[in-house]
Protein backbone atom coordinates (compact mmCIF):
# COMPACT_ATOMS: atom_id res chain seq x y z
CA UNK A 1 0.00 0.00 0.00
CA UNK A 2 3.07 2.21 0.95
CA UNK A 3 3.67 1.97 -2.74
CA UNK A 4 0.39 3.00 -4.45
CA UNK A 5 0.33 5.73 -1.90
CA UNK A 6 3.59 7.49 -3.32
CA UNK A 7 2.28 7.23 -6.66
CA UNK A 8 2.40 10.97 -8.04
CA UNK A 9 -1.53 11.37 -8.85
CA UNK A 10 -2.67 9.91 -5.10
CA UNK A 11 0.06 12.23 -3.43
CA UNK A 12 -1.40 15.18 -5.43
CA UNK A 13 -4.66 14.20 -4.78
CA UNK A 14 -3.96 14.68 -1.02
CA UNK A 15 -1.94 17.75 -1.30
CA UNK A 16 -4.92 19.23 -3.48
CA UNK A 17 -7.42 17.88 -0.39
CA UNK A 18 -5.50 18.22 2.66
CA UNK A 19 -7.79 20.98 4.12
CA UNK A 20 -11.25 19.83 3.09
CA UNK A 21 -13.42 17.44 5.48
CA UNK A 22 -12.68 13.83 5.00
CA UNK A 23 -16.18 12.97 5.45
CA UNK A 24 -17.49 14.73 2.68
CA UNK A 25 -14.96 13.44 0.82
CA UNK A 26 -15.88 10.37 1.52
CA UNK A 27 -18.74 10.53 0.39
CA UNK A 28 -17.84 11.87 -3.10
CA UNK A 29 -15.04 9.41 -3.81
CA UNK A 30 -15.46 7.25 -6.54
CA UNK A 31 -15.47 3.54 -6.91
CA UNK A 32 -11.60 2.93 -8.37
CA UNK A 33 -10.42 -0.40 -8.99
CA UNK A 34 -6.72 0.97 -9.22
CA UNK A 35 -6.94 4.50 -7.23
CA UNK A 36 -6.76 3.98 -3.07
CA UNK A 37 -9.43 6.81 -2.10
CA UNK A 38 -10.22 5.22 1.06
CA UNK A 39 -6.74 5.44 1.91
CA UNK A 40 -6.17 8.26 0.24
CA UNK A 41 -8.70 9.83 2.29
CA UNK A 42 -7.30 8.33 5.97
CA UNK A 43 -4.12 10.43 5.12
CA UNK A 44 -5.83 13.22 4.68
CA UNK A 45 -7.67 12.71 7.91
CA UNK A 46 -4.09 11.90 9.73
CA UNK A 47 -2.01 14.83 7.95
CA UNK A 48 -4.96 17.27 9.29
CA UNK A 49 -4.29 15.97 13.12
CA UNK A 50 -0.47 15.85 12.17
CA UNK A 51 -0.33 19.64 11.24
CA UNK A 52 -0.44 20.75 15.12
CA UNK A 53 1.28 17.86 16.35
CA UNK A 54 3.80 17.00 14.13
CA UNK A 55 4.62 20.27 11.77
CA UNK A 56 8.21 19.06 10.76
CA UNK A 57 7.01 15.48 9.49
CA UNK A 58 3.57 17.31 8.23
CA UNK A 59 5.76 19.63 5.83
CA UNK A 60 7.90 16.74 4.44
CA UNK A 61 6.37 15.71 1.32
CA UNK A 62 6.11 11.68 0.59
CA UNK A 63 5.70 11.21 4.56
CA UNK A 64 3.19 8.28 4.97
CA UNK A 65 0.85 8.43 8.18
CA UNK A 66 -0.64 5.95 9.90
CA UNK A 67 -4.10 5.89 11.48
CA UNK A 68 -5.68 8.91 12.85
CA UNK A 69 -5.65 6.93 16.48
CA UNK A 70 -1.74 6.18 15.73
CA UNK A 71 -1.45 10.44 15.48
CA UNK A 72 -3.32 10.64 18.95
CA UNK A 73 -1.29 8.44 20.92
CA UNK A 74 1.97 9.53 19.76
CA UNK A 75 3.71 12.39 21.48
CA UNK A 76 4.22 15.63 20.07
CA UNK A 77 7.08 16.91 18.48
CA UNK A 78 7.46 19.28 21.62
CA UNK A 79 7.77 16.41 24.22
CA UNK A 80 9.86 14.46 22.02
CA UNK A 81 12.33 17.04 21.43
CA UNK A 82 11.99 18.35 25.50
CA UNK A 83 13.17 14.09 26.03
CA UNK A 84 16.33 14.43 24.11
CA UNK A 85 17.68 16.60 26.73
CA UNK A 86 16.81 13.53 29.45
CA UNK A 87 19.02 10.86 28.42
CA UNK A 88 22.78 10.72 26.89
CA UNK A 89 24.79 8.31 25.36
CA UNK A 90 25.63 6.97 21.80
CA UNK A 91 23.01 3.73 21.71
CA UNK A 92 19.34 3.77 22.65
CA UNK A 93 16.67 1.20 22.12
CA UNK A 94 13.00 2.55 21.98
CA UNK A 95 10.79 -0.44 22.66
CA UNK A 96 7.93 1.05 21.76
CA UNK A 97 8.60 2.53 18.53
CA UNK A 98 4.81 3.29 17.41
CA UNK A 99 4.70 5.46 14.69
CA UNK A 100 8.55 6.71 15.41
CA UNK A 101 8.05 10.64 16.47
CA UNK A 102 10.77 9.99 19.77
CA UNK A 103 13.40 7.84 17.86
CA UNK A 104 13.33 10.48 15.12
CA UNK A 105 14.32 12.99 17.55
CA UNK A 106 16.32 10.98 19.93
CA UNK A 107 18.29 10.03 16.15
CA UNK A 108 19.39 13.64 16.49
CA UNK A 109 21.44 13.03 19.64
CA UNK A 110 22.24 9.19 19.73
CA UNK A 111 24.66 7.56 17.19
CA UNK A 112 22.21 4.27 17.15
CA UNK A 113 18.82 3.46 17.32
CA UNK A 114 17.21 0.48 17.95
CA UNK A 115 13.52 0.92 17.19
CA UNK A 116 11.26 -2.11 18.56
CA UNK A 117 7.71 -2.46 17.05
CA UNK A 118 5.44 -5.11 17.03
CA UNK A 119 3.14 -4.44 14.71
CA UNK A 120 4.42 -5.08 11.61
CA UNK A 121 2.30 -1.87 9.20
CA UNK A 122 3.69 0.50 11.62
CA UNK A 123 7.38 -1.20 10.84
CA UNK A 124 7.28 -0.63 7.44
CA UNK A 125 5.50 3.42 7.75
CA UNK A 126 8.32 4.33 9.99
CA UNK A 127 11.45 2.30 8.13
CA UNK A 128 9.96 4.47 4.73
CA UNK A 129 9.60 7.79 6.70
CA UNK A 130 12.85 7.19 8.88
CA UNK A 131 14.32 7.31 5.88
CA UNK A 132 12.67 9.99 4.09
CA UNK A 133 13.63 12.58 6.78
CA UNK A 134 17.24 11.07 6.49
CA UNK A 135 17.19 9.57 9.76
CA UNK A 136 20.08 6.66 8.60
CA UNK A 137 20.72 5.17 11.91
CA UNK A 138 17.86 4.28 12.96
CA UNK A 139 17.50 -0.24 12.95
CA UNK A 140 13.51 -0.76 12.63
CA UNK A 141 12.91 -4.64 14.15
CA UNK A 142 9.21 -6.05 13.74
CA UNK A 143 9.49 -7.65 17.32
CA UNK A 144 7.48 -7.48 20.63
CA UNK A 145 9.38 -5.93 23.29
CA UNK A 146 9.31 -8.56 25.69
CA UNK A 147 11.19 -11.02 23.09
CA UNK A 148 13.55 -8.52 21.61
CA UNK A 149 14.89 -7.77 25.35
CA UNK A 150 15.26 -11.19 26.02
CA UNK A 151 17.34 -11.86 23.23
CA UNK A 152 19.26 -8.53 23.11
CA UNK A 153 22.71 -9.11 25.46
CA UNK A 154 24.61 -5.93 24.93
CA UNK A 155 25.27 -3.06 27.02
CA UNK A 156 23.17 -0.07 25.87
CA UNK A 157 23.31 3.84 26.97
CA UNK A 158 19.57 4.11 27.21
CA UNK A 159 16.44 2.28 26.86
CA UNK A 160 13.14 4.29 26.25
CA UNK A 161 9.35 2.54 26.82
CA UNK A 162 6.50 4.18 25.66
CA UNK A 163 3.87 1.27 26.95
CA UNK A 164 0.33 1.16 25.46
CA UNK A 165 -2.31 2.42 27.78
CA UNK A 166 -4.97 0.37 25.25
CA UNK A 167 -6.38 -2.57 25.97
CA UNK A 168 -9.69 -3.96 23.67
CA UNK A 169 -9.61 -0.62 22.10
CA UNK A 170 -10.03 1.47 25.87
CA UNK A 171 -7.81 3.23 27.53
CA UNK A 172 -6.52 1.90 30.92
CA UNK A 173 -5.17 3.77 33.93
CA UNK A 174 -3.50 1.29 36.05
CA UNK A 175 0.08 0.60 35.51
CA UNK A 176 -0.25 -3.04 35.50
CA UNK A 177 -3.18 -2.97 32.53
CA UNK A 178 -0.32 -1.20 30.16
CA UNK A 179 1.52 -3.31 27.66
CA UNK A 180 4.40 -4.03 27.49
CA UNK A 181 4.26 -5.24 31.63
CA UNK A 182 6.41 -2.47 33.00
CA UNK A 183 7.32 -4.66 36.23
CA UNK A 184 7.92 -7.55 34.18
CA UNK A 185 10.60 -5.80 31.36
CA UNK A 186 11.96 -3.30 33.76
CA UNK A 187 14.53 -5.64 35.55
CA UNK A 188 15.34 -7.08 32.23
CA UNK A 189 16.53 -3.33 31.29
CA UNK A 190 18.48 -2.80 34.06
CA UNK A 191 20.59 -5.49 33.20
CA UNK A 192 21.87 -3.82 30.08
CA UNK A 193 21.30 0.12 30.57
CA UNK A 194 21.99 2.39 33.41
CA UNK A 195 19.20 4.81 31.74
CA UNK A 196 15.64 3.54 31.52
CA UNK A 197 12.62 6.65 30.59
CA UNK A 198 9.60 5.71 30.54
CA UNK A 199 6.46 7.35 29.21
CA UNK A 200 3.28 7.32 31.56
CA UNK A 201 -0.12 9.02 31.05
CA UNK A 202 -1.17 12.02 32.73
CA UNK A 203 -3.39 10.51 34.77
CA UNK A 204 -0.91 8.29 36.48
CA UNK A 205 -0.30 7.81 40.30
CA UNK A 206 3.19 9.27 41.37
CA UNK A 207 2.92 7.78 44.80
CA UNK A 208 2.19 4.47 43.24
CA UNK A 209 5.29 5.00 40.39
CA UNK A 210 7.64 5.83 43.03
CA UNK A 211 6.56 2.44 45.01
CA UNK A 212 6.32 0.67 42.65
CA UNK A 213 9.54 1.92 40.13
CA UNK A 214 11.88 3.94 42.73
CA UNK A 215 12.82 6.37 40.06
CA UNK A 216 15.73 8.87 40.21
CA UNK A 217 13.74 11.45 38.43
CA UNK A 218 10.08 12.07 37.36
CA UNK A 219 9.30 14.90 34.90
CA UNK A 220 5.06 16.32 34.63
CA UNK A 221 6.12 17.64 31.41
CA UNK A 222 3.52 20.20 30.48
CA UNK A 223 2.71 22.57 27.03
CA UNK A 224 1.52 25.59 27.47
CA UNK A 225 -0.35 24.71 30.62
CA UNK A 226 -1.96 21.51 29.72
CA UNK A 227 -0.21 18.35 31.39
CA UNK A 228 0.66 16.37 28.66
CA UNK A 229 3.02 13.22 29.73
CA UNK A 230 4.32 12.01 32.63
CA UNK A 231 8.39 10.72 32.43
CA UNK A 232 10.20 8.16 34.69
CA UNK A 233 14.00 8.06 34.79
CA UNK A 234 15.27 5.01 36.34
CA UNK A 235 18.56 5.36 37.00
CA UNK A 236 19.19 4.17 40.50
CA UNK A 237 16.85 2.95 42.66
CA UNK A 238 15.47 5.41 45.22
CA UNK A 239 12.58 6.52 47.63
CA UNK A 240 13.04 10.31 46.99
CA UNK A 241 13.14 10.70 43.77
CA UNK A 242 13.11 14.83 42.36
CA UNK A 243 9.88 15.81 41.12
CA UNK A 244 10.37 18.13 38.15
CA UNK A 245 7.24 19.81 37.46
CA UNK A 246 8.25 21.53 33.30
CA UNK A 247 5.72 24.02 31.71
CA UNK A 248 7.17 24.13 28.03
CA UNK A 249 6.17 26.08 24.94
CA UNK A 250 5.96 25.14 21.40
CA UNK A 251 9.50 25.25 20.60
CA UNK A 252 9.92 22.89 23.49
CA UNK A 253 11.60 25.69 25.56
CA UNK A 254 10.97 26.05 29.22
CA UNK A 255 8.71 28.58 30.44
CA UNK A 256 9.17 27.72 34.03
CA UNK A 257 10.18 24.39 36.01
CA UNK A 258 9.36 23.58 39.53
CA UNK A 259 11.90 21.03 41.01
CA UNK A 260 11.11 19.16 44.35
CA UNK A 261 12.63 16.14 46.59
CA UNK A 262 8.93 13.91 46.91
CA UNK A 263 9.54 13.54 50.42
CA UNK A 264 9.93 16.94 51.20
CA UNK A 265 6.51 17.85 50.63
CA UNK A 266 5.28 15.63 52.44
CA UNK A 267 7.06 16.65 55.59
CA UNK A 268 6.03 20.28 54.47
CA UNK A 269 3.60 22.67 56.72
CA UNK A 270 1.61 25.50 54.79
CA UNK A 271 0.84 29.01 56.19
CA UNK A 272 -2.88 29.69 55.77
CA UNK A 273 -4.50 33.22 55.50
CA UNK A 274 -7.41 35.23 54.47
CA UNK A 275 -7.14 36.65 50.87
CA UNK A 276 -5.04 39.65 50.95
CA UNK A 277 -4.12 41.42 47.56
CA UNK A 278 -2.81 39.02 44.94
CA UNK A 279 -3.99 35.23 44.24
CA UNK A 280 -2.02 32.89 42.82
CA UNK A 281 -3.03 29.53 40.92
CA UNK A 282 -0.10 27.16 40.09
CA UNK A 283 0.18 26.09 36.39
CA UNK A 284 -0.95 22.53 35.88
CA UNK A 285 2.20 20.80 36.08
CA UNK A 286 2.73 21.96 39.50
CA UNK A 287 -0.78 20.58 40.49
CA UNK A 288 -0.45 17.42 38.97
CA UNK A 289 3.06 16.97 40.69
CA UNK A 290 1.25 17.53 43.83
CA UNK A 291 3.71 20.04 45.23
CA UNK A 292 0.77 22.20 46.78
CA UNK A 293 2.69 22.69 50.38
CA UNK A 294 5.96 23.66 48.90
CA UNK A 295 5.52 25.93 46.22
CA UNK A 296 3.68 28.46 48.65
CA UNK A 297 6.86 28.25 50.89
CA UNK A 298 8.98 28.90 47.79
CA UNK A 299 7.76 32.03 46.93
CA UNK A 300 6.56 32.99 50.67
CA UNK A 301 2.95 33.01 49.85
CA UNK A 302 0.03 32.01 51.96
CA UNK A 303 -2.85 29.59 51.16
CA UNK A 304 -6.55 30.32 51.32
CA UNK A 305 -7.34 26.44 53.09
CA UNK A 306 -6.12 22.94 52.91
CA UNK A 307 -7.98 21.49 49.98
CA UNK A 308 -7.79 25.23 48.12
CA UNK A 309 -4.85 25.21 45.86
CA UNK A 310 -4.84 29.06 45.86
CA UNK A 311 -2.28 31.21 47.46
CA UNK A 312 -2.37 34.54 48.50
CA UNK A 313 -0.17 37.66 49.50
CA UNK A 314 0.39 41.84 49.59
CA UNK A 315 2.97 41.90 47.50
CA UNK A 316 3.48 40.87 44.17
CA UNK A 317 5.27 37.82 43.94
CA UNK A 318 6.01 38.39 39.66
CA UNK A 319 7.83 35.36 38.32
CA UNK A 320 5.35 32.36 40.28
CA UNK A 321 5.00 29.93 38.07
CA UNK A 322 1.41 30.28 36.92
CA UNK A 323 -1.74 32.58 36.89
CA UNK A 324 -1.40 35.54 39.34
CA UNK A 325 -5.04 37.61 39.93
CA UNK A 326 -5.38 41.12 41.65
CA UNK A 327 -8.88 40.65 43.79
CA UNK A 328 -10.54 44.10 43.13
CA UNK A 329 -13.59 43.18 45.16
CA UNK A 330 -15.44 40.14 46.75
CA UNK A 331 -18.92 39.74 46.04
CA UNK A 332 -22.13 38.66 46.91
CA UNK A 333 -22.91 36.88 43.34
CA UNK A 334 -26.82 38.06 43.09
CA UNK A 335 -27.69 38.90 39.55
CA UNK A 336 -28.10 42.37 40.15
CA UNK A 337 -24.88 42.54 41.37
CA UNK A 338 -23.33 40.81 37.87
CA UNK A 339 -25.58 43.25 35.86
CA UNK A 340 -23.38 46.01 37.07
CA UNK A 341 -20.12 44.77 37.27
CA UNK A 342 -20.57 42.84 34.21
CA UNK A 343 -22.42 45.12 31.89
CA UNK A 344 -22.09 43.05 28.80
CA UNK A 345 -22.80 39.64 30.93
CA UNK A 346 -19.34 38.77 30.12
CA UNK A 347 -16.52 36.96 32.54
CA UNK A 348 -13.90 34.42 32.72
CA UNK A 349 -15.11 32.48 35.67
CA UNK A 350 -13.23 30.00 37.50
CA UNK A 351 -13.87 27.58 40.48
CA UNK A 352 -11.42 26.18 43.17
CA UNK A 353 -12.64 23.83 46.05
CA UNK A 354 -16.09 25.41 45.30
CA UNK A 355 -19.68 23.95 45.11
CA UNK A 356 -20.63 24.82 41.87
CA UNK A 357 -18.24 24.25 38.24
CA UNK A 358 -17.21 27.19 36.40
CA UNK A 359 -19.96 26.48 33.74
CA UNK A 360 -22.45 25.74 36.65
CA UNK A 361 -21.37 28.93 38.37
CA UNK A 362 -21.87 30.80 34.61
CA UNK A 363 -25.06 29.41 33.89
CA UNK A 364 -26.23 30.47 37.80
CA UNK A 365 -25.15 33.94 37.37
CA UNK A 366 -26.30 34.47 33.87
CA UNK A 367 -22.65 35.04 32.47
CA UNK A 368 -20.96 34.15 29.24
CA UNK A 369 -17.25 33.53 28.50
CA UNK A 370 -15.05 36.82 27.57
CA UNK A 371 -14.25 40.30 28.87
CA UNK A 372 -11.49 41.29 30.77
CA UNK A 373 -12.79 40.54 34.51
CA UNK A 374 -12.40 37.19 36.29
CA UNK A 375 -15.36 35.72 38.69
CA UNK A 376 -12.83 33.25 40.65
CA UNK A 377 -15.13 31.03 43.31
CA UNK A 378 -13.59 29.63 46.17
CA UNK A 379 -13.62 28.21 49.84
CA UNK A 380 -11.09 30.28 52.33
CA UNK A 381 -9.67 29.25 55.81
CA UNK A 382 -13.74 29.49 57.57
CA UNK A 383 -14.78 26.76 54.75
CA UNK A 384 -16.61 29.91 53.79
CA UNK A 385 -17.88 29.88 50.31
CA UNK A 386 -16.76 32.98 48.43
CA UNK A 387 -16.78 34.80 45.13
CA UNK A 388 -14.23 37.61 43.89
CA UNK A 389 -14.07 39.89 41.22
CA UNK A 390 -10.22 39.93 39.85
CA UNK A 391 -8.16 41.28 36.92
CA UNK A 392 -5.58 39.09 35.79
CA UNK A 393 -1.78 40.53 36.06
Amino acid sequence: MIDKLLLPEVQKFIKDHQFDDPFLLSLHAKKSKTFPYKEAIEQIQSLQKAKTKHPVWAEKENIIWPSPVSIEQSSSEVTAKYKTKLLQGDSMIDLTGGMGVDSCFFAGKFKRIDFVESDKHLCELAKHNFSVLGKNNINVHNDKAEDFIDAYSCKVDAIYIDPSRRSAGKRVIKIQDYSPDLCGIIPKCKVISDQILVKLSPMVDLGLLIQNFKPTNIYVAAIKNEVKEVLCLIRHETLNPRIHAVDLDLNSGIISEFKFIYQNEARAKSEFSLPQKYLYEPNAAILKAGAFKLIGKHYGLKKLHQHTHLYTSDELVENFPGRIFMIKNQIKGDKKEMAILFPGRKANVITRNYPLSASQLKKKLGLQDGGDSFLLGTTQLSGQKVLFLCVRI
